[in-house]
């Protein structure tokens, strides 16, 4: 048996198809769209193409860029998308009459990574994913932490001492105070791609440096928080911009490690952009009790 993992970004569709071992068989990348049919139709069309049938699929899981009631199938808010209160799991049952789960995305990264990827031994880790913006998830105690209205991780609204000085706010619908400061639309403010910024500073660019450093210095100091508030096993950055950062990783460690005396483990995503397509079918698996709540079979 297997499933079926949808990874709806704001860019791109990834859509990938396991076995309970968590053996890719196939996967493919589409353009994103906000229309179920369309999403509906790629699903089959990845299907046909690996040549496996819908008696063969046991689950289907998807992670959503924003808020989900992932008890009730529903997506709260997901404005990459347009969606608003969207009866997620209803509008795709009428596609595909399998079961359906659906959740944030960085939630999904994190079943993915405790699945097959960095976290496989953690039952207490964070995972910041940095996009075009920035989100994260938390297991703690083997559980992922959902929050009273589901938006525990929202850390694109964390703020500093400068933000509240400076009269800033954080509201809905807005790039958060600290996605401001190390998201990858954030960056690419400074005239150049991310991956660029971070090619020049390693060959010492002057121009690129002081842009580095303070990335490097307003993540460092978001991660120190969530250690100190969480103290987790492992922290784990993913997402497009994470993906650049081995240049500076070393950096981000050192700088953490000065600002909470709490230990941690810091290290980049081992399952990279697929963290999210294989965690939503960690997400279908746990839930029909193909793998235990907690990782691999």
């Amino acid at each position: 048996m297997y499933g079926v993992g949808v990874d709806i970004g704001g860019t791109k569709i990834m859509i990938l198809i396991a076995d309970q071992a968590g053996e890719i068989v196939y996967r493919k990348k589409w353009s994103t769209s906000g229309d179920i049919g369309v999403i509906s139709g790629y699903i089959a069309d990845s299907l046909r193409a690996a040549a496996i049938s819908m008696e063969q699929v046991a689950a289907m899981g998807f992670g959503v860029p924003g808020i989900a009631n992932s008890e009730e199938g529903t997506v709260i808010d997901a404005p990459a998308l347009q969606w608003n209160h969207v009866p997620f799991r209803e509008r795709m049952r009428r596609y595909f009459d399998k079961p359906i789960f659906v959740d944030n995305d960085v939630n999904c990264a994190a079943l993915g990574e405790r699945w097959v990827g960095s976290a496989q031994n953690a039952s207490d880790f964070v995972v910041v994913a940095i996009g075009t913006g920035v989100g994260s998830a938390i297991m703690a105690n083997g559980s992922l932490v959902k929050g009273n209205d589901f938006m525990a991780g929202e850390v694109a609204y964390l703020v500093v001492e400068q933000d509240v000085l400076r009269d800033r706010s954080n509201a809905f619908g807005d790039f958060g105070l600290f996605e401001r400061k190390i998201s990858g639309l954030a960056l690419s403010q400074h005239g150049a791609p991310p991956q660029e910024l971070f090619e020049l500073y390693a060959r010492g660019d002057e121009k690129a440096m002081p842009i580095v450093r303070q990335f490097v210095a307003d993540l460092s100091i978001g991660i120190a928080n969530m250690v100190s508030l969480l103290n987790p096993q492992k922290v784990i950055l993913c997402g497009g911009v994470a993906q650049s950062l081995s240049t500076v990783l070393a950096l981000i460690r050192s700088t953490v490690a000065s600002l909470t005396p709490i230990p941690t483990t810091i290290e980049l995503t081992s399952i990279g952009e697929e963290a999210g397509a294989i965690g939503a079918i960690a997400l279908a698996f746990e839930n029909v009790g193909m793998i235990p709540k907690g990782g691999r079979t």
